[in-house]
């Protein structure tokens, strides 16, 4: 094509028309290229109406891109072209079909906090015991049974405590419904359930989208498989791009074998394989095909870049987790001082628990950072109070909202205001909004408090179909003097929340600004927030380091990647031990977080961690294994970097391994092969450590430099690697 400057294999794919196809596309291999050009060329070169193209992603970043990259080449040729996530897709089918549904097309979608409050109300209700069923725990089996199954219920069936899983199930059901809500997993399974009970909405939608694209098709979970298969069904022009090899979402419901059996599902099926990388080096390639090729379950590729040769990849043994953030840093400060910029490198790690000290020691050494994954900016207490509102002039029936938004700013409005109103709305069948606005049974200052609540919200809301969205938010925030609130209870953080409300009214002006002509602003707002991630905030060039999990990191890359904790048990993870099929799945997130790196790449494993409060001595991970050494340069901590992150002196018999200055980096082919203890300890010695004092040697194990030695310190015991440890004999 004349506006797609393609390689054979991508050209094939994008020249594809009719009939199911797959193509199996490797990390880096220029996908989104092929998906948004496929677009273009069914639209200009085979006159396809855009209309009746619909393409479907997993998150907005990736939608935003498509769309984006399509505008490029179509200009407005593109805009009827129905490019997507998953789950905003649904939702606009729900809002058009709600007469189908028994829901109002105002529904509003409930995050992570919302739910928990729901099981909240169940959990009281059921007079369950919270050490059992705590309300985590409920979301996270429901919300299971809706990823895992068609049919939450038949899979709660099969847990144990079922019995109690199931009468939390339908009650937490039937409140959403009577909110006027649904959560997160529901509105793919509703928008199954709609086209499968009305056959007449199914057949339009199948002949208004005659072409049926999916990215990232192998993250696809039972309900969007079937999602897929309803759409397709009947043309069968089903264009899916996707990497078996990067399915690392089994946890939470995605199946693997959605884009292993793809010929299967759908006869005729042909595949493409794209299998040059455009991102990363030769080496780094060929150690991620190395590791990736140990795995069974998988279609058979093999990555390969005109690329050749490349920086060897650096393989770190540190002391301990404070060596390894201290050789992070480190490094990104060096590459810093050549001319890179911070946002150039990431830290990845396999669990957010590994993050605390890599972000102390970067703070502490002056590097801009960026954590993804931790509090997200929606979350925060200030944001959610706002967003209540919002939802409650939105959807006056969201009973959650009602309760956050009453009390905030405090009107004397308390537990006992809430409890009747309670039994008025169960009584009557109505919202507690709407209680709230019947309640002259109540005592009368109780009433009157409630009635000057709901005459604001009336008030404000005949108002919000005659202002923009922007200039209402701040007209209400100004009416229910928030900021006076602000001020009053959060005095030491005022400054930071009310900056916070300033990013938020910004994100709302801007928001607005890009919405086309008649659309309702206030709901296509409080959609777009509820399918956000923080991933989706990732900003490039935004002049900062970037730590997240591995998970997190799928579909970016980064000049220079590290990833910490290459040990057993932590990756591979303690739990994937068992399974193999779990362990495919760990060895396919090592392959990702490998294909992440443009140019440089650090793997880095400590000989002993202290994670989770415990101390542990873990073998360096299996996936080091199998990287061939010809790839590597292997590097371990110097004396002085052990004795730094002791916080203490060099002892003679750690300074014997000096090769250096501070922070001296030691090859492992100048390290003694078998660098055993300079002193012979016995059970029961005395001895003492520069750090915790003396101490009883309580066990022995190990011989030469694996040696690991447990010391009772009287208020504490400790292990410790005898060959490294600065320990002495009393």
């Amino acid at each position: 094509m004349e506006f797609c400057n393609l390689n054979v294999e991508q050209k094939k794919a994008v020249e594809h028309v009719n009939g199911p196809l797959l193509v199996l596309a490797g990390a880096g291999s220029g996908k989104t290229r092929v998906l948004t050009c496929r677009i273009a060329n069914l639209i200009k070169h085979h006159k396809i109406p855009p209309w009746s193209i619909l393409a479907l992603t997993f998150t907005n970043k990736a939608a935003r891109e498509m769309l984006q990259r399509v505008e490029n080449l179509l200009g407005e040729d593109a805009t009827p072209v129905w490019l997507s996530t998953f789950h905003s897709f649904c939702i606009r089918i729900l809002r058009f079909e709600a007469a189908h549904t028994g829901m109002g097309n105002n529904f509003v979608v409930y995050d992570d906090n919302d739910q928990l409050s729901v099981y909240d109300e169940i959990i009281k209700q059921l007079e369950l015991d919270k050490n059992m069923f705590s309300k985590r725990l409920l979301r996270e089996r429901i919300s299971q049974a809706k990823n895992y199954s068609l049919n939450a219920e038949e899979f709660l069936r099969d847990e144990a405590f079922s019995e109690v899983y199931l009468k939390v199930y339908k009650l937490y059901q039937k409140r959403l419904k009577q909110y006027n809500a649904l959560d997160f997993d529901d509105i793919l399974l509703k928008t199954i359930d709609l086209f499968k009970a009305n056959p007449e909405v199914l057949a339009h939608y199948q002949n208004r989208f005659k072409f049926i694209m999916v990215d990232e098709y192998q993250d696809t979970n039972m309900a969007q498989y079937e999602l897929v298969y309803l759409l397709a069904k009947e043309h069968q022009n089903l264009f899916v791009v996707g990497d078996d090899d990067q399915s690392i979402y089994g946890w939470r419901g995605a199946n693997i074998r959605n884009i292993l059996e793809f010929e299967k599902d759908f006869a005729g099926a042909k595949i493409i394989r794209l299998e040059q990388n455009y991102r990363s080096t030769d080496v780094i390639l060929d150690a991620a095909n190395s590791v990736i090729s140990n795995n069974i379950n998988r279609k058979k590729k093999a990555l390969w870049t005109e690329e050749k040769g490349g920086i060897l990849i650096r393989t770190y043994c540190a002391y301990n987790e404070k060596d390894e953030a201290d050789y992070i840093c480190k490094q990104i400060l060096e590459g810093i001082r050549q001319g890179q910029k911070a946002d150039a490198f990431a830290v990845l790690y396999r669990t957010n628990a590994q993050s605390r000290i890599i972000e102390t020691t970067l703070a502490a050494y002056g590097i801009a950072h960026q954590v993804y994954g931790g509090q997200r900016f929606y979350e925060r207490a200030e944001i959610r109070d706002v967003l209540a509102y919002l939802r409650l002039f939105y959807n006056p029936a969201d009973d959650i909202a009602f309760v956050r938004a009453i009390n905030t700013p405090r009107r004397g409005i308390g537990n006992a205001a809430i409890s009747a109103l309670t039994s008025i709305a169960s009584e009557k069948g109505i919202s507690l909004y709407a209680a709230a606005q019947n309640s002259q049974s109540l005592p009368t200052a109780m009433y009157s408090k409630l009635k000057r609540f709901t005459d604001v919200i009336e008030d404000l809301s005949l108002q919000k179909n005659k202002l923009g969205l922007f200039e209402f938010t701040k007209k209400f925030l100004l009416c229910i003097e928030y900021d006076k609130y602000l001020k009053e209870s959060k005095g030491d953080t005022y400054e930071t929340r009310l900056e916070n409300i300033d990013e938020l009214l910004g994100s709302i002006k801007e928001f607005e600004e890009g919405l086309v002509e008649n659309t309702d602003a206030l709901g296509a707002y409080l959609e777009n927030i509820s399918l956000v991630s923080d991933i989706d905030a990732l900003q490039e060039q935004n002049g900062r380091v970037a730590l997240m999990t591995l998970h997190s990191a799928k579909g970016l890359e980064f000049h220079t990647v590290f990833i910490a904790g290459m040990e057993e048990g932590i990756f591979p993870n303690r739990k994937s031990g068992i399974e193999p099929k779990e362990l495919e799945e760990e060895r396919r997130l090592c392959y990702v977080g490998i294909t992440r790196a443009m140019k440089a790449l650090h793997l880095i494993h400590a000989q002993q961690r202290n994670l989770y409060g415990d101390f542990a001595f873990n073998p360096h991970s299996r996936f080091l294994e199998e990287i061939p050494d010809e790839l590597c340069e292997s590097c371990s901590a110097s004396s002085y970097a052990i004795a730094a992150a002791l916080k203490q002196k060099p002892s003679k018999q750690v300074q014997k391994f000096a090769h250096g200055g501070f922070g001296a980096i030691i090859k492992e082919k100048d390290m003694p092969s078998s660098a055993a203890p300079s002193v012979q300890y016995k059970e029961y010695q005395r001895v003492k450590h520069a750090a915790f004092g003396s101490g009883t040697v309580l066990k022995i194990e190990g011989t030469g430099s694996a040696q690991i030695i447990t010391i009772d310190f009287g208020t504490m015991i400790k292990k410790f690697a005898a060959s490294y440890a600065p320990i002495e004999i009393e």
